[in-house]
């Protein structure tokens, strides 16, 4: 154990834009990584979430360019 006194503090996460999780391309929502697996594309790039589609719509993958499947 050290006994020397650490003047810096330690903080996790000074700001969200740092985290790596996947984001929506449409709206820029974040998603987990289990949703991109399942919703998005071959690269698990998500082209849309809840926030700005249906489940319906992602279901069917209508939603993403056809350049991109």
């Amino acid at each position: 154990m050290s006994t020397e006194s650490s003047d810096t503090k330690w903080t996790p996460m000074t700001s969200r834009s740092q985290t790596t999780a996947p984001r929506c391309v449409n709206c820029g929502h974040q998603v987990t990584r289990q949703f991109a697996r399942v919703f998005g594309d071959n690269r698990d790039v998500v082209h849309a979430c809840p926030e700005c589609s249906t489940y319906r719509e992602m279901k069917t993958s209508d939603y993403i360019p056809e350049e991109v499947r």
